[in-house]
């Protein structure tokens, strides 16, 4: 996994893995409180209102995990073209065909290219199908559909970006996992352009 790949050479810039994955628990931790806090001032408030309390009771069952679209941050300079990872957390929802733009894996995709923008990270590979490995239920048309989302919602968010950062140049690549058909492959290829838009190349040629 990750954290094997991280071990097998020495970082001689950053903490190694095991250090920073302790200061994301110790972090998350933290949230744990704060979340819990939260819950039992949502509650009390609940109650003394007469209102219902379905909702702070759904967060107080969540406060104890980190939640879906939420992401912590490696980094390393042991790693080939590897600078810092996102980590984002989802559920097994990212399997469903259903997921729509406001999903919380599509919205913490957001927030991760906004942190990108606001550290000058220039160059980001993101997995299209939001998963790295490929299962039954991801068939044809389910790859398609996710693609399809991705690829516009990281459209969007690309020219969100442009008027945070005044169109700074940056690079996107999208990762599909290994052991996707060739046919698939190509499908999704010519479903890029489609979404993107391709600057037409203009070959000039001088008359004698």
């Amino acid at each position: 996994d990750f954290a094997t790949v991280c071990q097998e050479c020495t970082d001689f810039h950053f903490p190694r893995i095991e250090e920073q994955l302790e200061v994301v628990q110790q972090v998350a931790l933290y949230a744990r409180t704060q979340r819990k806090s939260k819950c039992k001032e949502a509650r009390d408030s609940g109650n003394q209102n007469g209102g219902s309390d379905d909702k702070s009771k759904n967060a107080e069952r969540n406060y104890l995990n980190i939640l879906p679209g939420e992401f912590y941050i490696t980094r390393h300079s042991n790693l080939s073209e590897i600078h810092v990872a996102f980590h984002l957390c989802v559920d097994d929802n990212v399997k469903s065909g259903n997921i729509t733009a406001r999903d919380p894996a599509i919205m913490g995709l957001r927030n991760i290219l906004k942190v990108c923008c606001t550290h000058d990270i220039t160059t980001i590979s993101i997995p299209l199908l939001l998963v790295h490995d490929m299962s039954e239920e991801m068939t044809i048309p389910w790859c398609l559909r996710r693609a399809e989302l991705v690829f516009k919602c990281v459209k969007g968010f690309m020219m969100e970006m442009a008027s945070w950062d005044g169109g700074i140049s940056r690079t996107v690549q999208f990762l599909v996992p290994q052991s996707i058909s060739e046919e698939m492959f190509y499908q999704l290829s010519n479903m890029l352009p489609q979404i993107f838009r391709v600057s037409s190349t203009l070959t000039l040629t001088s008359k004698h």
